[in-house]
């Protein structure tokens, strides 16, 4: 056990030197080397042929004995070595190589370490590629989209490991994109609930169809809840350089979290339900039944002899600036030829907005008498006009209080407590047309306040006439009112009777108002479309509650789409079927309600998930390209079709119709839905034209909406 494993001596061992820089090649070929191995530059020492020397007549041998010693064979008879050459070419060692790769890896360190803080700023050395155009004025402010970049290289290398570093690069893209809303790095920048809402409609009434297998592939991934938060590089990826697209998607990409994924547009998508009818139309029109029926030749020749036809769908609506949606003309361009005459009234009187009602015993005990005291009252209630400015009077309240649920047409059978509160609510009558001659606009203001402000912007106004009134029911009314005060007074403030007479006799300079004497009513005439004291008026009382909404008479008179009047309007009144045409919206939420004067209103809030643009689909104009996509409904045009039910509906009594004032409701104005076929035939494989950012935008919240 005393003796060496073994021999270091060069006749007795071969080479093993594990410390030198180069190893010998026979080593690493064969594993066999030679006693001598490589020098220190890496070259082989073993020297297998000689240089015979002559020694008299012959050649002898000459290799030294540490390279193996003479030969057998001898030098030829030319002096030429008969050995081969068998010298190897070495290789470096395990730990010349480890030192080599150290020195490398410290020179690029250092070389790296020079380049990151050999100038100023470091942070724009580490750019991978310039930014698009759009971000290009801020591609050397790295910290405008990356928090790293605020604290420096450490800053950069911690943020390698952070997971929520990509959550935070995106709150700096909000910074500037700030129409994206609250909900931005949420899916499709919906809330977390919407967005179930939406997936939920989607399982119930999409049918599942055939996965691509590379959507299979991806589904082995992590699923995205609806929870979960997207940041903003998950599919915008900037550094590659001006002319690339942050908006450019795949159609892998956009189906990757979706619950229904399909090949493409024309094999597999889901069909297109009721678009483009999400909801009814504001404006109510029929296309079916004016195209089909009233638009017929002769039929239009007979009953619109001073009508202009349209020539094509392209006389109603025209594209806006952008060119993506199709606006309806105004009524003067696109109605009034056919319907402007039947909307004004010429013969009809007027809606009753004031009138005296019957109180035969009102002139008994007092200085002024009532100028009615016979005849038959034309409504059960006075008009809400009156109601409103009497609201606020003591005496009117305690003698409504008195008299209940009167109906002003039948007061004959009156007792004597109930006479005394009619003669009162005379009295009260006789006191607001005083202030009203007296105090003019002032006077609506404080009997109205707050609550009345919409009522005090209808224009024309209603006082002009309420004085005219006073002048010709009461000539006497103010001095009546103000009998106490001084004689002078009196003078100045009640005017003499020639005064009276002559201002009964001016023009009418109201606009619609007059009074009607034969009634004692004071009325207003609509003076045609989009009449701005019945718009007013309309506007402020479908604001009401549903059960006081149908005890007023001006809403009933106004909203009868048939024009079948009221007891305050008997007869046909054109100018009150705003609402044959102009539908009305209530949210039954909340209970406020609008009506829509205007068709569509364009503005830049609510959520979109499809886009589409009229422009390239209109390059050859007129109606039959337009029925390429938009087909009639071959349905009836009877009455009960004219009136349809998503906009109009029977009464409690089913007597008479009334508004549908629910717009959750899909109605196509005439037309069948868009059928995916059409749009197959132009948006297909072969044309390139069928990905998903075709027609879909990713953010849904903040792109054009319907008011």
């Amino acid at each position: 056990m005393t003796e060496p494993l073994q021999s270091f001596n060069w006749k007795d061992s071969n080479y093993e030197r594990p410390g030198n820089d180069w190893v010998c090649g026979r080593m690493c070929e064969l594993g066999q080397c030679c006693r001598l191995g490589p020098d220190s530059q890496g070259g082989c020492q073993v020297q297998s042929r000689c240089q015979p020397e002559k020694k008299g007549e012959k050649y002898v041998c000459t290799r030294a004995a540490v390279h193996g010693g003479k030969c057998k064979e001898g030098p030829t008879e030319e002096g030429k070595c008969c050995q081969a050459d068998t010298s190897c070419q070495p290789h470096r060692s395990l730990a010349a190589k480890r030192r080599l790769l150290s020195c490398i890896a410290t020179a690029a360190g250092v070389l790296f370490c020079l380049f990151l803080f050999g100038g100023s700023s470091p942070t724009p050395r580490l750019a991978p590629g310039d930014v698009t155009a759009a971000h290009a004025a801020i591609e050397s402010d790295c910290q405008a989209c990356h928090a790293s970049a605020e604290g420096g290289l450490g800053h950069w290398m911690h943020a390698a490991f952070d997971s929520d570093g990509a959550l935070k690069d995106s709150a700096r893209c909000l910074r500037c994109h700030k129409e994206l809303g609250e909900n931005a790095l949420f899916a499709h920048s919906l809330s977390a609930g919407r967005l179930s809402e939406k997936t939920r409609q989607i399982q119930e009434t999409v049918p599942p169809t055939a996965t691509p297998f590379a959507l299979e592939l991806a589904a082995f991934t992590d699923p995205q809840s609806a929870k979960d938060q997207l940041t903003c590089a998950t599919c915008h990826q900037e550094h590659h350089g001006r002319k690339s697209s942050l908006t450019q998607l795949t159609d892998m990409q956009c189906q990757n979290c979706h619950v229904r994924q399909f090949n493409s547009f024309e094999h597999g998508h889901p069909g297109l339900g009721d678009y483009p009818y999400e909801r009814r139309s504001r404006i109510y029109f029929d296309h079916n039944t004016h195209l089909n029926r009233y638009f017929v030749e002769d039929e239009f020749k007979r009953t619109m002899p001073g009508g202009i036809k349209p020539k094509s769908c392209q006389t109603c609506h025209t594209a806006d600036a952008s060119g993506r949606f199709m606006l309806t003309g105004t009524f003067e361009q696109t109605c009034a030829s056919c319907h402007e005459s039947q909307i004004q009234d010429i013969e009809f009187p007027g809606v009753p907005f004031f009138a005296l009602p019957e109180i035969p015993t009102a002139g008994e005990a007092e200085s002024v008498p009532w100028p009615r005291t016979t005849g038959v009252f034309g409504t059960a209630r006075l008009p809400r006009m009156m109601e409103l400015l009497l609201s606020d009077d003591p005496e009117y309240q305690q003698a409504v209080q008195e008299l209940g649920e009167i109906d002003y047409r039948r007061l004959d059978q009156l007792n004597e407590s109930e006479q005394q509160a009619l003669a009162q609510i005379g009295s009260a009558i006789k006191k607001l047309l005083y202030e009203v001659s007296i105090q003019g606009e002032s006077a609506l203001e404080q009997r109205l306040g707050k609550a009345g402000t919409a009522y005090l912007q209808m224009k024309p106004s209603i006082v002009p006439t309420l004085k005219q009134a006073q002048l010709l029911w009461f000539p006497d009314l103010i001095s009546e009112m103000e009998q106490g005060k001084a004689a002078q007074k009196q003078a100045t403030s009640a005017p003499d009777e020639s005064q009276q007479k002559k201002q009964h006799f001016l023009p009418d300079s109201s606009g619609g108002w007059s009074i009607s004497n034969p009634d004692f009513t004071i009325r207003y005439r609509p003076l045609g479309h989009a009449d701005p004291l019945i718009k007013a008026w309309l506007d402020q009382a479908v604001q009401k509650d549903l059960r006081v909404l149908a005890q007023d008479q001006l809403w009933q008179i106004f909203s009868s789409p048939t024009a079948s009047g009221t007891e305050a309007t008997p007869g046909a009144l054109a100018s009150g079927r705003c609402l044959m045409c102009h539908t009305v919206d209530r949210n039954l939420q909340n209970g406020t309600a609008r009506i829509n004067w205007q068709p569509l209103k364009l503005s830049s809030a609510g959520e979109h998930f499809t886009r589409f643009s009229h422009r390239p689909h209109l390059a050859f104009g007129g109606r039959q390209n337009c029925e390429t996509c938009h087909t009639l409904d071959p349905s009836g045009t009877d009455l009960t079709t004219v009136l349809q039910k998503h906009f109009f509906e029977r009464d409690a009594n089913n007597i008479s119709w009334k508004v549908n004032d629910n717009p959750d409701q899909v109605c196509t104005s005439g037309f069948q839905p868009v059928n995916r076929q059409s749009c197959v035939t132009c948006h297909n494989r072969t044309t390139k034209t069928q990905s998903c950012l075709q027609c879909h935008q990713y953010h849904a919240h903040a792109r054009v909406t319907e008011e």
